[in-house]
């Protein structure tokens, strides 16, 4: 039976209502995303609202969390709430894609991204997971429109669709500045990609990071029990 609160060292999520549960690729995203003190964090699909807390708890300065779905929305919200950074945490029932409300310094985006098969039965959960609207091409383009100068983007993806995330980057005038393959263990493929992009032209940093390892260890331990 799944564990319906998920508790983290300085917070706890209930990820009930969510159709993404908390997993690996939220928690890896959330402890590699740059987020610098006082940023203005958008979590774009919040979901339970896993990431923009970590964002908060990493020191950002505001965090906006955008769930388009609305049971996961008033979830995210009630997570926010009782966390110790409620005063910094805002949540919208929204549409990235329709949103216009200001620029962001750091947008952090898991997105949905299986594009062949049959949808989840549940709405809910086929637009979390099943990529419909929410296609890499258009979260590049917003993302473009929403970030503040000198801001960035970071998403983690399957390893597959890197090259298609470089190109709707590069259509959307935004450049990948850092770059990171994770791997379930040391020598095995890479089964995702985390990718940050910017506005500002940069050389890109590239690395790979095991699950095993310690390095993925002292990446997540400031939010893993």
């Amino acid at each position: 039976m799944r564990e319906r609160l998920f508790r983290f060292k300085q917070f706890s999520v209930s990820h009930e209502a969510a159709a993404m549960k908390v997993g690996t690729d939220g928690v890896t995203l959330g402890a590699w995303a740059t987020v610098d003190p006082g940023n203005k964090v958008l979590d774009a699909g919040a979901g339970c609202g896993l990431i923009g807390l970590m964002a908060a708890q990493r020191g950002a300065g505001q965090v906006l969390l955008l769930e388009i779905d609305g049971p996961a929305a008033e979830e995210a919200a009630a997570n926010a709430l009782a966390s110790p950074w409620a005063a910094r945490i805002r949540t919208v029932n929204g549409d990235f894609l329709s949103f216009r409300d200001g620029t962001f310094d750091r947008i952090v985006c898991n997105p949905p991204f299986f594009t062949t098969g049959e949808s989840a039965p549940d709405p809910a959960r086929a637009t979390a997971r099943h990529e419909g609207t929410l296609t890499l091409e258009a979260l590049m383009d917003h993302s473009h429109r929403l970030l503040a100068p000198h801001g960035s983007l970071s998403i983690i993806i399957p390893a597959g669709s890197e090259q298609r995330a470089r190109f709707a980057a590069r259509i959307a005038r935004l450049h990948c500045r850092r770059r990171t393959q994770l791997l379930t263990k040391a020598g095995a493929p890479p089964r995702r990609v985390l990718m940050e992009f910017s506005m500002d032209e940069c050389h890109e940093e590239s690395s790979v990071i095991a699950i095993d390892s310690p390095e993925y260890k002292s990446l997540t331990s400031p939010f893993y029990l």
